[in-house]
């Protein structure tokens, strides 16, 4: 495959024209015919074959006004030509123009369709045109709508979890101490539906696909074919453009189809792909004397006090306040608890080398109730009472966004934020039945609503561009990651070290397959949250907390690792963090990807992950269970991509500070790694 040249050709032909793009991966082919427009083709160049079937619709909208709610697609409209854009080696972007009446008014579309060197994926995207009728909205637009061969199979992750979501995605949040650990080889389930990924019978290749944008959703269902959409809520008069719809195609087993599709969510959508993430001390994570946990019961002495403990231990980027620092009104300092105001604290820790970190729960209200439940009645979602706080939700369509929006701004600027931290149920919009707001439907509300939260990351991304929006709204969304920077794939507290790692583990495996790594907000509570264990760190094991700490390296130790009771802490704890830490920055870039190894973690066997780039990295490997175990080291394991036909210099890095070699292996013959009682292994490949 030539993978540098943009390829493709248009012409001309009786009642209409065909075109065509590609690169190296992808080709596709579109006729208009009698004013009719549809593709024809569409194949994976790896081996040529054909995986379109049919096109029941190039495009489709759905407009409603008054009182009507209309479906128009691609047949409906009579093509009235092209326009190539980009046309040469690099590039290849032609436009479709369509044409109908509606409402006695024409309707003019666009259809774009584009190819690029190097890529391996095309895009294609609608425009639907300004048309002067009024009371006229888009709700949504379909970009494809494609039946796919019989060949062509979807592939999803083997669901292990006692629910899922309505789209069959486990929910790993919900009783994961009871997750389906047989046969932990087996990683996936084949068959009609698909939500990222698609493979080809027996040819070792496949398609991933994705909706870009905010408002997308995208299906692979075979009944009815590869359905990508963009719900709107736009007036006829303005018009609309969509995001792009991808399709992009991969070479080899499914993992790697996985594999490619998060390989381009972090290269091209995902708002976190080139930031650092630092190391947080938690408030909501520390366990004081005598089994309290601390929570929200902070206030400025307390913090005085432990800047100093957090600057002495060195390993600190952020102070996180948790629950616990506002009061009166959403985003405003508690005076009672910060009498200088919060600035003294942002100094201090300033002065320690720490920037911020502020839990927000300002719309769905669902921990505190504040003054403007009283003083802002218009503001509220009727009937909307959280069981938690007795306080109403606020609609985000109404004027108090305008109020939130500058107080994040503040957050960002003036308060230090380099991280956002939004908990609750902000994202899911609740019904709102009041009638004073800027909205009229639940539809018109949600995809408003969801466009304003949005603008607000928006805003504050660019007060600080490191800044960096942490949300835990399930379920875990990929469209939202080009506003947020992190998600959270489930809130996991409640089981004792040792257990609590290990369904963390589990949680990552299942889901990263379908969800980019470094977009996943850690949700480990640590070892210092009481019910990890006895609350006295020094009387707990410490094989117990070093196995917590060293499992958790890729994906929680920067946000609970260092997250307890550092006045009360063993000596021997931190200074091993400090190695541990000190490790985890001299190779960070490794632990932002994450690759699949061995087996679906059971708990009874060695479980393990990748961090390689570009040939070089780590593989961890964990043993949960009380027994010496031995596991073949798993060089092999597609996702890893090492190269076949070189031995690979491997090196035991267990003791964070030097690599000890254990020689040179191919991935076919590697070696056998023995693990002690709850022991991690560090095993470096190719690491100088």
């Amino acid at each position: 495959m030539n993978n540098e040249v943009a390829t493709g050709f248009v012409q001309d032909i009786p009642g209409g024209f065909v075109f065509e793009i590609g690169n190296g991966w992808l080709t596709r082919r579109v006729y208009s015919t009698s004013g009719r427009l549809a593709t024809t083709s569409l194949v994976n160049n790896s081996h040529c074959e054909e995986y379109w079937q049919e096109t029941p619709a190039e495009f489709e909208i759905e407009i409603t006004g008054r009182g009507q709610r209309v479906h128009l697609d691609s047949k409906d409209f009579i093509c009235q030509g092209y326009q190539t854009h980009a046309w040469d080696d690099t590039c290849r972007t032609i436009e479709a123009k369509l044409e109908t009446q509606f409402e006695n008014m024409p309707l003019r579309v666009s259809v774009f369709y584009e190819a690029r060197a190097g890529d391996n994926f095309i895009k294609k995207w609608v425009q639907i045109h300004p048309c002067n009728l009024e009371d006229w909205v888009i709700r949504s637009v379909m970009v494809e709508n494609i039946k796919l061969r019989e060949m062509v199979e979807g592939v999803i992750p083997r669901s292990r979890y006692q629910r899922q979501y309505e789209n069959l995605e486990d929910i790993v949040h919900s009783e994961p101490d009871k997750c389906d650990t047989s046969e932990p080889h087996k990683r996936f389930t084949f068959g009609d539906f698909a939500r990222a990924v698609v493979s080809f019978w027996g040819y070792g290749e496949g398609l991933f696909f994705f909706m870009q944008s905010l408002l997308g959703k995208e299906a692979y269902h075979r009944p009815t074919g590869l359905l990508m959409r963009q719900r709107e809520y736009a007036p006829l008069t303005e018009g609309v453009t969509t995001g792009p719809a991808i399709i992009g195609a991969y070479v080899g087993p499914p993992e790697i189809g996985f594999k490619r599709y998060n390989e381009y969510l972090m290269r091209n959508w995902c708002v976190v792909a080139e930031k650092q993430l630092p190391v947080s001390w938690s408030t909501w994570l520390v366990t004081l004397p005598g089994n309290k946990p601390l929570l929200a019961n902070y206030d400025r002495d307390f913090l005085l006090e432990y800047i100093e403990y957090i600057r002495q231990a060195g390993f600190f980027d952020i102070l996180h306040l948790d629950l616990g620092w506002e009061a009166d009104y959403p985003l405003k300092v508690d005076t009672a608890k910060f009498p200088n105001g919060i600035g003294e604290i942002v100094e201090r820790a300033k002065a320690a080398g720490l920037d911020m970190t502020y839990w927000v729960n300002p719309f769905s209200a669902s921990y505190w109730k504040s003054k403007f439940e009283t003083e802002h009645p218009e503001w509220l979602v009727p009937g909307q009472v959280s069981r938690r706080s007795g306080a109403t939700a606020l609609c985000i369509l109404t004027d108090y966004f305008d109020y939130v929006k500058s107080r994040f701004i503040t957050l960002a600027t003036e308060m230090n934020a380099r991280v956002i931290y939004w908990d609750g149920n902000d994202w899911n919009i609740p019904e709102c039945k009041a009638t004073n707001h800027y909205h009229k439907d639940q539809e018109e509300l949600e995809v408003k609503a969801w466009k304003r939260l949005a603008e607000l990351c928006d805003a504050a991304h660019n007060a600080r561009p490191d800044l960096l929006f942490v949300c835990f709204s399930l379920p875990f969304d990929n469209h939202r990651l080009h506003w947020l920077d992190q998600e959270q794939i489930s809130d996991t507290y409640s089981y004792p070290t040792v257990q609590a790692e290990l369904i963390q583990r589990q949680q990552l495996y299942q889901m990263t397959f379908e969800h980019p790594y470094k977009a996943i907000w850690g949700s480990w509570y640590g070892i210092n949250w009481h019910d990890a264990g006895d609350s006295d760190l020094s009387n707990r094991p410490m094989e117990e907390l070093i196995h917590a700490e060293m499992s958790m390296i890729g994906n929680g130790i920067a946000q609970a690792g260092g997250g307890f009771d550092l006045k009360h802490a063993p000596a021997e704890l931190i200074e091993f963090l400090r190695k541990l830490f000190a490790f985890r920055k001299r190779f960070a870039k490794y632990f932002d990807v994450y690759q699949h190894v061995l087996g679906f973690p059971d708990g009874k066997s060695i479980d393990g992950e990748g961090h390689i780039i570009d040939g070089a990295g780590f593989i961890i490997l964990v043993n949960p269970t009380r027994q010496v175990q031995s596991a073949r080291l798993p060089l092999d394991e597609p996702e890893l991509e090492l190269d076949a036909t070189k031995k690979h210099e491997l090196t035991d890095w267990s003791n964070l500070e030097q690599g000890i070699p254990i020689g040179s292996f191919s991935i076919d013959l590697p070696p056998e790694i023995e693990l002690k009682p709850l022991e991690v292994k560090y095993i470096g490949v190719n690491i100088d």
